[in-house]
């Protein structure tokens, strides 16, 4: 629970809020082998080298919950576990934005997902708030971020941070992040893309999460853990309120394939964390080389942070 008691539920799109959702049996009592859920009408014979794959899996599997609870420093019940963080934008588009009503703020240049998802819903206006080139790197144009805000002819009801940021790598002034955090407070709902975070240190700003409502996080595996072929990703959020209808009435009823499922598992096994933890340090002494390599090209005049 956030410190912050802004009744969030008023960003839900309306019929949310009236809206009972789906609860499964699955999701109700944990699912294992020993355990026979008849009214899922599950096939009774395994195949060979498919063996558990006859089972519906558990809808947000406690064991994976668990462990992605302690590598992202969080509690169990504030994540929701996505197809990679490609969903987890989906869902909150879904549960936030109201076609033809909603306008979704971005800062080009950025993940371009967010555009073509909000065409999809299709929100009212994607509004741009470019980033700007200062010191030899870029940055989030705040003030321009707070004058969209303010203006009475913008519908923003999302905001798309991405940090460290896609394409640029920007990792963007802590600072900046939380005047935008507090700017959107009662406004409009913060989404924190950090798919790049274990790529730069002390970058991921989880620890927001108790005192903004309003926040909500995006991680995955797909990149720093090498499973993007498994789609892993996460939804974070201290709203108890966010966390029950994504599940419940937003998303899929058994999101994550039983082979998903047990190769996050094994990412959570200590001896692969620290290969994985290995390779993401390898990359990062690979990324000063080739900056070392580019600085030396009569052609670069520049290279960005």
């Amino acid at each position: 629970m956030t410190k912050n008691n802004e009744n969030i539920t008023r960003f839900f799109r309306p019929h949310f809020n009236a809206m009972e959702g789906y609860i499964s049996a699955g999701m109700e009592e944990t699912k294992d082998a020993a355990k026979v859920f008849l009214n899922a009408n599950e096939n009774p014979f395994e195949l060979p080298g498919l063996e558990g794959c006859n089972r519906y899996p558990e809808p947000q599997p406690r064991a994976l919950l668990n462990g992605l609870a302690k590598l992202y420093a969080v509690q169990a019940d504030q994540i929701v576990i996505t197809r990679g963080a490609d969903e987890g934008i989906a869902l909150l588009f879904r549960l936030f934005c109201d076609p033809e009503n909603d306008d979704i703020l971005i800062n080009s240049p950025t993940f371009g997902v967010y555009k073509v998802y909000a065409g999809g819903m299709p929100a009212r206006h994607v509004i741009d708030n470019p980033l700007v080139k200062e010191n030899g790197t870029y940055a989030l144009d705040v003030a321009g971020i707070e004058t969209k805000l303010n203006d009475p002819a913008n519908a923003i009801k999302m905001i798309f941070l991405t940090n460290p940021n896609n394409p640029t790598g920007t990792l963007f002034e802590s600072a900046d992040i939380t005047r935008i955090i507090d700017l959107a407070r009662g406004k409009a709902i913060v989404i924190l893309d950090e798919t790049y975070a274990e790529f730069s240190k002390g970058s991921s700003n989880i620890a927001l999460l108790k005192d903004n409502s309003h926040l909500i996080i995006l991680r995955t595996l797909s990149k720093s853990f090498s499973l993007a072929g498994m789609r892993i990703g996460a939804i974070l959020s201290a709203v108890p309120e966010i966390i029950f209808a994504l599940k419940t009435k937003v998303m899929e009823i058994y999101p994550v394939p039983v082979g998903s499922l047990n190769a996050a598992l094994k990412i959570m096994e200590p001896e692969i964390q620290k290969i994985a933890l290995g390779n993401i340090e390898t990359l990062l002494s690979e990324r000063a080389r080739m900056e070392q390599f580019l600085t030396a090209q009569k052609g670069v005049t520049h290279i960005y942070p």
